[in-house]
């Protein structure tokens, strides 16, 4: 994925709402509670497993592709997925198999929102899956910090330069 369309999830604070996420592809941002981001960051890990399922059941066995495919979407019905991977107010996520000419068969997670889709190795998407994960604990760790930083400290008190200087901190990570 390039730099340009990049989907990048980020911890925010509300102190008076919800924890939720934000996340950038591109031009385009929106929140989505931490739960979905955990949810999603699972699925990535899920769907990375799948993929790399799908590659060997080609490369290795010799099945043809549409059977692999079914085979795979069978096994994620029987997990109790009617739809694809990923939460309504994050990303669609599923697994493929991709063919590049330089490594051969490859396997991939392709993921969607509205009119946007990319596509990662599946080694990127487990690197993906704990970047979502930590995102998720920051988000909920900067709530309750605000909270009792806010019981401790009446009025703002500096929170958000404290905020503002942990994101930065998180930014160089």
């Amino acid at each position: 994925m390039s730099k340009d369309t990049a989907l990048w999830v980020a911890s925010t604070r509300d102190p008076d709402g919800e924890p939720v996420c934000e996340l950038t592809w591109g031009p385009v941002q929106w929140y989505a509670p931490v739960a979905d981001v955990r949810q999603t960051a699972l699925d990535l890990v899920s769907c990375a497993a799948y993929a790399d399922m799908i590659k060997l059941l080609i490369a290795k066995v010799g099945l043809e592709p549409a059977v692999v495919e079914q085979v795979t979407l069978d096994l994620m019905r029987v997990a109790g997925r009617t739809r694809d991977h990923g939460t309504p107010s994050t990303i669609d996520v599923f697994p493929a198999s991709g063919t590049s000419k330089a490594r051969g068969r490859e396997a991939v997670v392709i993921f969607r929102r509205g009119g946007i889709d990319g596509m990662v190795t599946s080694v990127e998407a487990r690197e993906m899956a704990q970047q979502w994960m930590a995102v998720a604990e920051a988000t909920e760790s900067d709530q309750l910090v605000a909270e009792a930083f806010r019981a401790t400290f009446p009025g703002n008190g500096g929170l958000d330069r404290l905020f503002g200087y942990l994101r930065k901190l998180r930014d160089r990570a």
